[in-house]
Order: C-alpha cells, then sequence, then structure tokens
C-alpha cells in the first residue's frame, strides 16, 4: 500500500499507468489518430488504415527494431508524445516551430492534398486563403496544424473565429447544419466522409496546400537506441517510397475503401 506522505506521487503513477496504450517495457511506442481515415484509424482496438500499412510493411523490413503502433485520439497522442510517454506521433505534418517538443521528423510517409471546404455560397476558387475568409467560422480538428500559420494569426487576432471538435465527421457535420462556415482539410478524408454521410450543404472550394506527413519523435526520447531506429526508420521509407511499396499500398487500400 502507498504510504500518506506519498498518496499523490502514486496517483499520479496509477494515472499514468491508465493513460499510456499497451506496450511492451522496452518496446518502441508509436502513436496515430484514431479517426482520420483513410490514412489513420483504429478497428478493434488495432491502428488501420494507409500509415498503418505503410509502417507494417516498414516492421518487416526493419532489422533489428521493433515497434508497436496504437491508434488514440490526436489530442491524446499529442500530449502522451510531448510527456515522453510515447516515441513518435505518426501523421504529423512537417511543424517544427509549433512542436518543439518534436526532436526530428521522418522522412515523409505521404504527401496530402489540403483544401478549403465551405457552406454553398461562401468563398469560390478566387479567393485567396486565409486572408479573404476573414470574418467567417472555421472548424478544425483538436489540436492540428493543418489550416497553417498565417490562418491561427488571424484566429488570435480576433478576425476568424475557430471552433474545434475531435473528428472530421464532427466538423463536417457542423458545417453540413451551418454552424460552420468553412473547414480546412487533407482532401481525401475529408471527401470520403461527406460521400460516406451524403452531405449536401459542403463543397470544396479549392485546395491551398500540399503537406507532407512524417514520424515525429519526442525530443524525451534520447536512448542510445533512438538515434539508430530513426537512422533506420528513415532508410526504410526511403527504399518503400523507391520501390513502389508505398503507391501499391496507397492503391490497394484505396480501391478496397
Amino acid at each position: 500500500m502507498c504510504e500518506k506522505n506519498v498518496i499523490v506521487g502514486c496517483l499520479l503513477l496509477l494515472l499514468n499507468l491508465v493513460l499510456v496504450p499497451s506496450a511492451q517495457a522496452d518496446e518502441i511506442l508509436l502513436l496515430q489518430e484514431d479517426s482520420y481515415l483513410p490514412y489513420m484509424g483504429v478497428a478493434d482496438f488495432e491502428a488501420i488504415g494507409i500509415y498503418s500499412d505503410i509502417l507494417d510493411e516498414a516492421q518487416q523490413r526493419l532489422n533489428p527494431s521493433s515497434f508497436a503502433l496504437k491508434a488514440v485520439p490526436w489530442s491524446r497522442a499529442i500530449e502522451l508524445v510531448r510527456a515522453g510517454n510515447a516515441q513518435g506521433l505518426v501523421g504529423t505534418y512537417y511543424r517544427p516551430a509549433a512542436r518543439p517538443w518534436i526532436r526530428t521528423f521522418s522522412v515523409p510517409l505521404f504527401t496530402e492534398q489540403v483544401g478549403v471546404f465551405c457552406r454553398p455560397g461562401i468563398g469560390d476558387e478566387s479567393w485567396s486563403y486565409p486572408e479573404d475568409f476573414k470574418g467567417l467560422i472555421f472548424g478544425n480538428n483538436t489540436n492540428f496544424r493543418t489550416p497553417g500559420a498565417r490562418f491561427f494569426e488571424l484566429v488570435d487576432a480576433g478576425e476568424i473565429t475557430l471552433l474545434e471538435a475531435e473528428t472530421t465527421a464532427m466538423n463536417l457535420k457542423m458545417l453540413e447544419i451551418g454552424r460552420l462556415d468553412c473547414y480546412v482539410q487533407e482532401q481525401l478524408t475529408t471527401e470520403r466522409e461527406i460521400r460516406g454521410n451524403k452531405l449536401k450543404n459542403v463543397r470544396r472550394v479549392k485546395t491551398i496546400s500540399a503537406e507532407t506527413a512524417h514520424i515525429g519523435y519526442s525530443a524525451s526520447w534520447m536512448r542510445p537506441e533512438a538515434d539508430a531506429f530513426i537512422a533506420e526508420m528513415d532508410r526504410v521509407l526511403t527504399d518503400m517510397h523507391s520501390d513502389g511499396a508505398v503507391n501499391r499500398i496507397i492503391a490497394a487500400y484505396l480501391s478496397s475503401s
């Protein structure tokens, strides 16, 4: 039993054990989003999606390193990696200034296209993003930096109103019923949700950028094996892009979805 004078410490330890996804004590733990299909998701408590498929093949090519990939809500994944309770954040865009707790980013897993989606009658291809969208209400996935640095400057200045929800589906529902004016998100993910939920009041206004998705490694992960694993994973991912494995995974996944 815990002594009275260390009860707080014991409670914090128990809380930490509850919050951290299960993995072997000596295993490298990578975390991905649980609701960002087709790239990242969860089914039967297992990570699924394009990035999971890429990392499954990478796992087979890594020698001798191994890792566990778990899917959790994005905001939780961020906090666990930031706190050093997991070694890597899968699917993060390259955001060194916004995420200083990531010490290095892997070579890209994939390049995603990012678009602005709005209610009918709002915005068109000629609008400059984000300047011409001032005065509107935008949705965003909690803790996602997808809309870009200038967008968040306008939010901080009060020129754009921002409402956040955990998932793409939640944001699109708010857009569909008119609680939001626009939403910025990766196009394939968003269009998949629009089709799957038969949304009628959402349309893509324009493509605004291409974003590379990476594994972001925790600044707290400084053990001797860390640099070796990071370098080996980069080598494997580079090989998978060169030999066509990544393209085959993406094509197979999309053709079956």
